[in-house]
C-alpha cells in the first residue's frame, strides 16, 4: 500500500539552513507545499516544490500566485498564505472562501502558529461538506507540517526540527 507524503512550511524569513534541513529529512516527499513569506529564502535545491506568495513576498516575481487549488485524488487542497483572508483575526472567513472554491483542505500560514483542525458539515454547519483547516507554523521558529495520503485519506501532523 503506497502513502504519499507532502512535507508544508511557511514563514521562512531567511532561515535557508532550516529549508535545506527539512529538504534532507523529508527526501522521500512527494512534493513540498510552501505557503509564502520567504520566495527569495528557498534555495536552489532540487525538489518538487509548490508555492504562493506570501505579503513578505509582495515584490519578487508576480508569476507565483497567492494561492493554489490543487487535486491530490483524496480531496482538493487550498493552498495560501492568508494574508488576504484576514487570518490573523481568525480563520473562519478563509474557510468559508476554501469551501466556495470546493476545497476538502484549507493550508495557510501567516499567523505563524501551529494548528488543526476537522470542521464537520451538516445541521448547524455553514459549510456544504467537511473541512480540514492546517497550519503548519514558521518555519523560521523550526514548526512544519506533513500531509499522508493513505487509502484516499488525509491525515495531517505538526513536526519541528
Amino acid at each position: 500500500m503506497t502513502t504519499e507524503k507532502y512535507v508544508i512550511f511557511s514563514d521562512v524569513h531567511g532561515r535557508t539552513d532550516r529549508v535545506r534541513e527539512l529538504a534532507l529529512r523529508h527526501r522521500d516527499a512527494s512534493a513540498f507545499f510552501f505557503l509564502g513569506d520567504g520566495l527569495r529564502d528557498l534555495p536552489e535545491l532540487e525538489l518538487p516544490i509548490v508555492s504562493v506568495r506570501g505579503n513578505c513576498d509582495f515584490t519578487l516575481d508576480k508569476s507565483t500566485p497567492e494561492e493554489r487549488l490543487l487535486d491530490l485524488g483524496a480531496g482538493k487542497i487550498l493552498l495560501m498564505h492568508g494574508h488576504t483572508h484576514g487570518v490573523k483575526s481568525g480563520w473562519e472567513r478563509a474557510v468559508l472562501y476554501a469551501s466556495s472554491r470546493g476545497a476538502d483542505a484549507l493550508l495557510f500560514g501567516h499567523t505563524h502558529v501551529a494548528e488543526e483542525h476537522y470542521l464537520p458539515a451538516g445541521e448547524g454547519s455553514l459549510l456544504a461538506r467537511p473541512m480540514w483547516v492546517f497550519n503548519p507554523g514558521s518555519l523560521a521558529a523550526g514548526d512544519f507540517g506533513l500531509l499522508q495520503i493513505r487509502k484516499g485519506q488525509m491525515l495531517f501532523s505538526h513536526g519541528r526540527l
